[in-house]
């Protein structure tokens, strides 16, 4: 049985203290828990409720495993993993996706932008590689790693959630285009995941906190679902979602700082052999968020998610025009063209 918003502030007044205040219920994006801000003895905190307990064990063992290692994560103020609760510091208001529009918005916020997106880049290499080193991986509640069978999930999600609603002309998928598809599937399978994939890093899971010393910095989110998987993945999630903003000159540098970041864990990376594996990684990343989009509209009647799709679509266009798709499967590659003009 789910808990209840009873359950929770029992939770907040016996860990924090009394009276218990809830003060208002946050927006979830696309996840199934429930977030509430509350105060407990005159102290903020967020309470989250979640129906999936696998989830919540391993958003709290994730957490306590990458605060020992200094990375930036909320702190855990309270928790009841048997009943799916926990309570976390309230970090405001502000995500990295929020302050980047604000940013963008300034005459001299590119600089500021700029800045932040380094600073999330040089962290990546160290949640990967030092907090993926000692990880439970038992706690990875969706498959220990990020590997074939994943991204063919992913692939699906997209053939049936978003083409046959969203494409108005729907292209089939003969036996070429699947040979290719599969080829595709097993490339991405080829590539080495022994380090931590963070799986959804976006700016929209990434607060940006000023601390104790007035110096702002992220706290990062919503690393629930990481697995161990190919370090291209978080990189191309960050530098392609439509919330980051950046144009190519900005994604080219981010790539040089996340690489330089990445041999200061001690793991070397030529270029050639990074972008390799990145850019099959941009696509199915792409065709992902557009299948979970569908899901999302569909079934789920969360219909904020529509206005992510068109920008999603340009992106992935510009992309194929400038050949970053071309991997030598032209089946996949013509096809792609039909689907993605609409």
């Amino acid at each position: 049985m789910t808990a209840t918003l009873d359950d929770l502030k029992t939770l907040a007044g016996r860990s924090l203290g009394i009276p218990v205040r809830l003060r208002e219920r946050l927006p979830g994006g696309g996840s199934e828990r429930a977030f509430h801000r509350l105060e407990a003895a005159g102290r903020p905190a967020i309470g989250v409720i979640g129906a999936n307990l696998a989830e919540v064990r391993a958003f709290l063992g994730f957490t306590r495993h990458f605060a020992a290692q200094g990375i930036p994560v909320p702190r855990i103020l309270g928790e009841a993993a048997a009943q799916g609760l926990y309570l976390m510091e309230d970090l405001g208001e502000a995500t990295l996706a929020q302050r980047l529009r604000a940013w963008h918005a300034e005459p001299d916020g590119a600089a500021q932008a700029r800045a932040a997106l380094e600073a999330v880049v040089r962290w990546l290499p160290a949640i990967q590689v030092r907090g993926g080193a000692g990880l439970d991986d038992a706690l990875c509640w969706e498959g220990r790693e990020l590997a074939g069978a994943a991204f063919a999930r992913d692939l699906e999600r997209f053939l049936t959630q978003y083409v046959p609603r969203f494409v108005l002309h729907p292209v089939p998928v003969d036996a070429a285009v699947r040979a290719d598809l599969d080829a595709l599937i097993a490339r991405l399978d080829a590539l080495p995941r022994e380090h931590f994939c963070y799986r959804d890093f976006q700016t929209r899971n990434v607060m940006w906190v000023a601390r104790e010393d007035g110096v702002e910095g992220p706290v990062f989110l919503d690393y629930q679902s990481g697995r161990r998987g190919p370090l291209a993945y978080d990189l191309a999630s960050l530098l392609y979602s439509p919330d980051t903003g950046a144009d190519e000159p900005l994604r080219v540098h981010l790539t040089d700082v996340y690489l330089a970041a990445l041999a200061e864990q001690g793991v070397a990376c030529g270029r050639e052999d990074f972008l390799s594996g990145f850019w099959p990684i941009v696509l199915i990343r792409r065709l992902q968020a557009l299948g979970r989009y569908g899901e999302l509209i569909a079934i789920r009647k969360q219909t904020a998610f529509l206005e992510k799709i068109p920008p999603a679509l340009a992106e992935l266009r510009a992309l194929q025009a400038a050949g970053r798709f071309a991997f030598g499967l032209p089946a996949l590659e013509a096809w792609l063209a039909r689907v993605l003009a609409g």
